[in-house]
């Protein structure tokens, strides 16, 4: 899969000051037709099979489960299987880099499943989701540090969930793949702005015509 170690390795050297914002975007945008137009921004910028690499990153961040949501094993066999430790409501795994996993679930439910680095700690899912696939921060943290991405994915595959993003050969694959969407999309990013409702103001009668005297 492009999206392991190596895929992350090609893509880093391009996450820059320069071109950061735009790979968020393509990386973790809901929208389809965004993705597609920051793409072709970025083609100038990054190679073709870096923006390759970056499409299907994309597509492991849209499959994996926003929660909460429900694993098809119980608590104790995901601790079992995936090497978490118990702490008190959390289960959680520290990584090779220094960062840190923690799940909080209810029987077989993830509620949360969190990042920790040092002091701060990161919601994996954002709420609500609309915008983002994951939490904008999770996207900068998984191109720094290069197990986890593959911790998450291991760890949703001990989930018992079913995991299976679109892959992609080239840009065209992926042009082809969302151009339903992206055109949707674009109707809604630069479609005609609803026109407001003329409401005319109330006229107020003729005070000569209230006057009951005559």
């Amino acid at each position: 899969m492009l999206t392991s170690t190596a895929g992350l390795a090609q893509l880093r050297p391009y996450y820059t000051d320069d071109t950061r914002e735009l790979l968020r975007v393509l990386l973790n945008a809901t929208s389809a037709a965004e993705a597609n137009l920051v793409l072709d921004l970025l083609r100038d910028d990054v190679p073709e099979k870096v923006l390759v690499t970056a499409c299907n990153l994309r597509e492991v961040l849209r499959e994996l489960p926003r929660s909460p949501f429900a694993m098809a094993v119980d608590t104790d066999t995901l601790v079992n299987v995936a090497g978490l430790e118990r702490n008190i409501a959390a289960l959680q795994k520290r990584l090779e880099d220094g960062v840190e996993l923690a799940v909080t679930t209810a029987g077989n439910l993830v509620l949360d499943v969190i990042v920790k680095q040092d002091a701060e700690k990161y919601f994996w899912t954002p709420i609500p989701v609309v915008d983002d696939f994951v939490n904008p921060s999770v996207v900068d943290l998984v191109i720094e540090h290069e197990s986890l991405l593959d911790e998450i994915i291991a760890l949703v595959k001990n989930m018992g969930i079913v995991f299976n993003p679109t892959f992609y050969m080239s840009l065209e694959d992926f042009a082809l793949e969302n151009a339903s969407d992206a055109f949707a999309g674009l109707g809604a990013l630069f479609g005609p702005p609803e026109r407001e409702q003329f409401i005319p103001e109330p006229r107020l009668p003729d005070p000569g015509m209230l006057d009951f005297r005559r």
